[in-house]
């Protein structure tokens, strides 16, 4: 099918568990940082409606922030009309956050990670738990993203099977006059990171000379 989705096993069993015991399944999740939450099986509030539909996930999202309602015990708490439009707008905002990105947002709040609520909770405060929440998880998103590109980048600068560089181009030059593709993207890439090193070191000299005539 077209629009069939695949699962892991270990996505498919942490969604039978949500179906089957979805009050013991919520109070089991126990992320303490995004990367918790980037690292786990859990499923995304998308999977669950793809796979139950939009009932069960409200459902989730209503165990989840049971919670955080119970533990502030605000004079001025949210109605049951407002719990419902709530849960549906993080819903609609928020689809690819999985139930442990949605108990770890709500144990930040419990942890004033967002501020006080000074006896409130309404709608709007707790979106805007999520709006903060979704920053931090970008922002971590982001970095992991830009250590893995550091990461490749410095994989392609090693020498491979105990080589050195030079010999390392050597062997990348012969593969590449054979026609191999791979050895041509790789000397590509080598042969720009040298120009700009080349360049890099050229400005410094200009730079560092231009000083030194200033200061006699």
């Amino acid at each position: 099918m077209k629009n069939e989705l695949i699962l892991l096993p270990q996505e498919e069993r942490r969604l039978i568990a949500l179906k089957t015991l979805p009050d013991q399944y919520c109070k089991g999740l126990n992320p303490k940082k995004v990367e918790d939450v980037f690292l786990s099986f859990e499923p995304s509030i998308g999977t669950i409606i793809k796979e139950f539909g939009e009932t069960k996930a409200r459902a989730a999202v209503v165990y989840l922030m049971a919670d955080a309602l119970e533990f502030f015990n605000a004079s001025e708490t949210m109605s049951d009309t407002q719990v419902a439009t709530t849960v549906d707008l993080i819903i609609e905002e928020y689809p690819y956050m999985k139930t442990d990105d949605i108990k770890l947002c709500f144990k930040n709040a419990m942890k004033m990670k967002y501020g006080k609520i000074y006896n409130r909770i309404d709608g709007s405060i707790v979106m805007g738990w999520f709006r903060e929440y979704n920053k931090e998880r970008c922002a971590v998103a982001d970095n992991q993203s830009w250590n893995e590109h550091k990461a490749h980048k410095s994989e392609d600068l090693k020498p491979t099977n105990g080589l050195f560089y030079a010999d390392y181009l050597e062997e990348l030059r012969a593969k590449a006059d054979n026609g191999d593709k791979e050895a041509l993207e790789a000397l590509s890439r080598s042969d720009a990171i040298s120009c700009f090193l080349a360049r890099r070191r050229q400005s410094l000299k200009y730079g560092y000379a231009i000083k030194s005539n200033k200061e006699k």
